[in-house]
């Protein structure tokens, strides 16, 4: 990838973009994730992804971002880095049926965008466009749900002067936000909790799927059918949800066989 520094590899080439790519949107707090070999970055302004920790320190050694403090910046170099990948090939605008947004949909920021492209030789998808576009809209959700957790220190006390316990959190979130999580909550529950995890750990953690093996000690390429197979019954969900609200309600009056209302 960037020629700027030799400890960057081509396999880090699509990662490192869509770090500088977030970035540039606006600078991003460090902090701890669940897997201790990656960080996450939370923006106020974009939300948060997830990054090796390996390639985040070869960023800021290649000079491409700057860590100060616990916070991570673009620099002039990683903007003109940027520069050079102004149209990427794999960034499409996609819109998720049945719902009212559309996205910017990059391919290789995720493992379920990854499974999305092509195959060069077969010239088919793993998936189909229903089972990536019900994946996208569940981390849709859960993005605006601001459901990704958080295992830094609470300082939420100190800034709304409220007691640990009390009405917070969840009361300080907007309409949307909780409608948002409430539509994950339902797809997940439909899903199943044999399937529902491995949903959650790709579509909306960005795991990749040898890691979600190793962590879950899966046969090798179990966790690519497991993610099908969840995709289609989350597609299922969608749809059956999005027909339900279209059913007509019918309405029931007593009255004889030959009843005719007055006028």
């Amino acid at each position: 990838m960037i020629k700027r520094n030799c400890l960057l590899t081509m396999a880090d080439k699509q990662p490192a973009l869509r770090v500088l790519r977030f970035l540039h949107k606006a600078s991003a707090m460090l902090e701890e994730s669940t897997d201790c070999d990656r960080w996450l970055l939370v923006s106020g302004e974009s939300g948060s992804v997830s990054c090796d920790r390996h390639l985040l320190d070869a960023l800021n050694n290649a000079a491409l971002i700057k860590i100060q403090n616990g916070k991570a910046n673009l620099s002039v170099a990683g903007r003109e880095l940027l520069q050079e990948f102004k149209q990427p090939a794999n960034l499409t605008h996609t819109n998720v049926k049945n719902s009212s947004f559309g996205l910017m949909v990059n391919h290789a920021e995720s493992p379920l965008g990854l499974l999305y492209r092509k195959n060069k030789q077969t010239g088919q998808r793993f998936l189909s466009d229903e089972e990536f576009q019900a994946g996208e809209r569940l981390r849709a959700d859960f993005t605006r749900g601001n459901m990704m957790p958080r295992i830094t220190a609470n300082w939420e006390a100190v800034v709304t002067k409220r007691a640990r316990g009390e009405r917070g959190a969840q009361a300080d979130l907007s309409d949307h936000a909780l409608d948002c999580r409430d539509r994950v909550e339902k797809a997940l529950r439909d899903v199943g909790p044999e399937l529902s995890g491995v949903l959650l750990d790709i579509c909306c953690f960005l795991k990749g799927l040898e890691l979600v093996e190793r962590e879950r000690c899966w046969p090798v390429r179990s966790a690519k059918m497991m993610l099908k197979t969840g995709l289609s019954i989350l597609h299922r969900h969608y749809t059956a949800d999005s027909d339900s609200g279209k059913t007509e309600v019918p309405v029931y009056h007593w009255g004889a066989p030959d009843f005719r209302p007055s006028l």
